[in-house]
């Protein structure tokens, strides 16, 4: 049968996302998920209500935020920082056939510079409404760690916790059918590269910047503090997701490399389901999904061919496939209800 004849029926149950799925399994993460995002949902509701009875939005936490924001992805440090895993990846890529100056970096490049102007607005406005909410419910609880230890040292706790908690939440986008369509976009990337990263839906950021922020906030950061942490990664991400030859050697154990993350990106079967971490590696050899290899260097992509991939360079094209891919998963899920 052609491909183009296919009806939206067929390709439902024909097309085999990158992750082995099944009914026991999906139970308890559905549960995970269902009940945090209710939750989190309700706190934020609170917030809203909140907000429209004061009648005032902190534009001092608004703006901090964006600033927090501004100054991670925009100061001169990071713009080095990519240039020079740019030509680390010129210099000794994974794959050779992925050329650094391919149309998957220009599409992640219009990621790059499309998406904040999304993201960013919306973030920052959930994060000040799901902190006003939390304030709400819970006063001004936290466990104040901060007198005690100082800020570097509640934001590194907050950081490992944040990590272990992005870990679940990437298990959970793997195993759960409606979280991974907007997952998949992240891993549609056939060329990795150092802007990969930036591929990313704005519903699973939503749930990124919840996962680094509550942890923060609960143990004494505050809103733009904790807000902060919530996209201190991005230097870190944007390593991972490189197209370059390493497994960091015996730093592997510790942390998450190239090449481990280039795994959790196969489109080869036998590393479905593998290497969750997104900063530290532990996470994977205590839960026991750290693939063995060390020295595979796998193609990437999803196996849904439905997926709008992006077959040019040219700037409009790399316009209208990123707003085809931020639909994609909208599209998906409405065709199975």
């Amino acid at each position: 049968m052609d491909t183009q004849t296919i009806t939206t029926t067929e390709r439902r149950t024909t097309v085999r996302p990158n992750y082995r799925q099944g009914p026991d399994s999906a139970r308890v993460p559905r549960l995970l998920a269902l009940s945090g995002i209710t939750a989190v949902a309700c706190v934020v509701a609170v917030g809203t209500i909140t907000w429209v009875r004061q009648g005032t939005l902190s534009d001092r936490v608004l703006l901090g935020i964006w600033q927090g924001w501004r100054d991670a992805v925009w100061e001169p440090w990071f713009g080095i920082f990519i240039v020079g895993l740019w030509l680390l990846q010129w210099r000794y890529p994974a794959r050779r056939q992925e050329r650094p100056l391919g149309k998957g970096l220009v599409q992640d490049l219009g990621w790059f510079l499309l998406s904040p102007v999304l993201a960013v607005t919306i973030i920052s406005a959930y994060l000040v409404l799901l902190s006003t909410g939390v304030t709400a419910v819970l006063g001004n609880r936290t466990l104040d760690l901060v007198p005690a230890l100082g800020v570097w040292r509640v934001a590194v706790l907050a950081f490992v916790i944040s990590d272990l908690m992005a870990w679940v939440s990437h298990w959970m986008h793997h195993h759960l059918p409606s979280l991974w369509q907007f997952h998949a976009v992240h891993h549609s990337q056939t060329e990795m590269n150092v802007l990969s990263d930036n591929r990313q839906h704005v519903i699973e950021t939503i749930v990124a910047a919840t996962v680094a922020y509550l942890p923060a906030r609960f143990l004494g950061l505050d809103t733009v503090q904790a807000g902060t942490l919530a996209i201190s990664t991005i230097y870190v991400s944007a390593f991972i997701h490189t197209n370059i030859r390493t497994n960091l050697g015996p730093l592997r154990y510790v942390f998450v490399s190239p090449q481990a993350h280039r795994v959790h990106h196969s489109v080869e079967e036998r590393h479905y389901d593998t290497n969750f971490g997104t900063v530290f590696s532990w996470w994977d050899y205590l839960f026991g999904t750290r693939y063995p290899g060390d020295h595979e260097y796998p193609p990437t992509g999803i196996t849904d061919t439905t997926f709008p991939l992006e077959r040019s360079a040219n700037p409009v094209r790399v316009v209208t496939t990123w707003g085809a891919q931020t639909l994609h998963p909208f599209r998906v899920l409405a065709d199975r209800t």
